[in-house]
């Protein structure tokens, strides 16, 4: 996509005011047809036709953002300008009603218009400011005398230099804004990045911020908006960990859980937890119903609550376990909540620490409190992600193996699923030779693990990383994709590249799809 001429004002159209109106009937003339052709149930190439409109909408969206800024533009006048005019109190209330969408929805396009706006000034748009140049009229300048032979140019004279030319202004996250120019990602994950990014304290590096908009844009490809959320805010927590502890701070002195009987006679329970409150409880109810899916999905048709009325009933049986602690029949041996922590950051007692089964990380002070308590396994990792300790629970070697590869992946390696909600699996099949080990193993819930085995995924794996090389008739050139805690985990340590090492690519070498049984 050639990005000057993305938003000319005559898009090959009849020149004047209605160039655009007649780009855009030619458009909606075209949607049509494709309207008449997406009618067509049972076609084979369905997946192919919805990437293909939804690069489609990704490039609408940004004529849409584009637009909008022109409106904020032309309303951030006095009097109101263009968004008054039209009875409303803002640019984003009248792109709002105008779309027929949230006014949170127009906040992010006027985001990404602003991020396309300077993309066009930094490839050659209109100077910022070209009411500051002085015109060329000769006559109009009181020295300009013919008859002064001190008017003379005087090589040697700096003063009869032309002014150098002011440069042009940059696009604040370049790698987001050609990601959105080119449609590579949504307006929606491009306006994440960037209110994200503007949000950090000026304590932040503008090379951090650099650093963090080019891996985001890279994370955002293939992931949809909520969970790709998550990952824009484990990005925000290590880019500024002081915010991030004063937000944890209060979080904790707001978390809050309260029960009352509604008229109906249901008991009610609404509250909000802290990370380090909500982990043991996230842990055990994950496990809880986890184990339930499992036992549902072996035998189908005796189990048909949903995933909330397993939750609940979760809840009730652990209220019950713990009034009486004789009951043998939880599946909570297995459980166990790993807190997680760089080794340079516990010696230093700065940076973050992560949490099973919480989005938000938390400081190092709470992870040692964390790492205490008899249920919490410390994990110790070094410079490179390698697993360096598994503190007291190292003796118990299935469970430490699940951790150490969970470590790696940080849940289900394919979609991101809780741990508590995936098995470890071989990578290369027991009957090939497939040793159990933390490199032929992987982390996948049941539903990924069906899909891998059936679809004919591939994976590859080393200690610290794992890719899906997809069959070709997902992807006809194979590219492989990472997964665990590379697509879904918080930001890797930013340093410069090192060539050779595994985070260039998947290790080399073919492997059997993974067996069905869990290792």
């Amino acid at each position: 996509m050639d990005i000057p001429h993305l938003f000319d004002a005559d898009p090959g159209g009849t020149p004047g005011i209605g160039a655009f109106g007649l780009a855009c009937a030619q458009a909606r003339a075209a949607v049509g047809t494709m309207r008449g052709l997406a009618a067509v149930e049972g076609a084979p190439d369905a997946v192919e036709r919805l990437g293909d409109a939804a690069q489609l909408a990704r490039e609408v969206d940004m004529v849409l953002a584009r637009t909008a800024r022109d409106i904020e533009s032309m309303s951030n006048v006095p009097g109101g300008g263009v968004a008054r005019h039209h009875g409303h109190r803002s640019a984003a209330d009248l792109v709002a009603a105008t779309m027929g969408t949230t006014r949170a929805e127009a906040h992010r396009l006027l985001e990404v218009g602003r991020a396309l706006e300077e993309m066009e000034h930094s490839h050659g748009g209109p100077d910022p400011d070209p009411e500051d140049e002085p015109e060329d009229d000769p006559g109009n300048d009181p020295d300009d005398d013919p008859a002064d032979p001190s008017d003379e140019d005087d090589p040697d004279n700096e003063e009869n230099d032309p002014p150098a030319p002011k440069p042009r202004p940059q696009p604040r996250y370049p790698a987001v804004a050609t990601a959105l120019v080119r449609g590579e990602i949504s307006a929606d994950c491009g306006s994440q990045i960037i209110v994200m990014l503007d949000s950090l304290s000026t304590d932040v590096s503008d090379e951090r911020k650099q650093d963090a908009a080019l891996e985001l844009v890279g994370r955002a490809k293939g992931l949809d908006a909520t969970r790709f959320a998550r990952i824009v805010g484990r990005f925000k927590a290590a880019l500024d960990v002081e915010q991030h502890q004063r937000n944890l701070a209060r979080m904790r002195r707001q978390r809050t859980l309260r029960m009352w009987e509604n008229r109906a006679g249901m008991l009610v329970i609404n509250g909000e937890l802290d990370p380090e409150t909500a982990a043991p409880v996230r842990a055990v109810l994950d496990a809880l119903v986890g184990d339930a899916m499992r036992a549902s999905r072996d035998n189908p048709g005796t189990d048909e609550r949903t995933a909330d009325q397993m939750r609940a009933d979760a809840l009730a049986a652990l209220s019950r376990h713990g009034m009486s602690c004789e009951a043998t029949d939880l599946p909570l041996a297995n459980v166990t909540v790993v807190v997680r922590i760089q080794e340079k950051d516990l010696r230093s007692g700065l940076g973050l620490g992560e949490v099973d089964g919480c989005t938000q990380p938390v400081d190092i002070a709470t992870s040692r409190r964390m790492a205490a308590n008899a249920f919490v396994v410390p994990a110790v990792l070094g410079g490179q992600g390698e697993l360096l300790d598994l503190g007291r629970r190292r003796r118990l070697f299935t469970k430490a193996q699940r951790i150490a590869i969970g470590e790696r992946d940080g849940g289900c390696a394919f979609c991101g699923a809780p741990p508590a909600w995936a098995e470890i699996h071989h990578i290369r099949w027991w009957s090939h030779g497939g040793r159990t080990s933390v490199d032929n193993g992987v982390l996948l819930c049941g539903h990924c693990h069906h899909v891998i085995h059936d679809q004919g995924w591939e994976i590859r794996a080393t200690a610290t990383e794992v890719w899906f090389i997809p069959p070709a008739k997902v992807d006809p050139a194979r590219e492989p994709r990472a997964g665990g805690r590379a697509r879904f985990g918080p930001p890797r340590a930013w340093r410069p590249t090192v060539t050779g090492t595994a985070s260039q690519g998947p290790p080399p070498g073919d492997t059997p799809p993974p067996e069905r049984d869990a290792a």
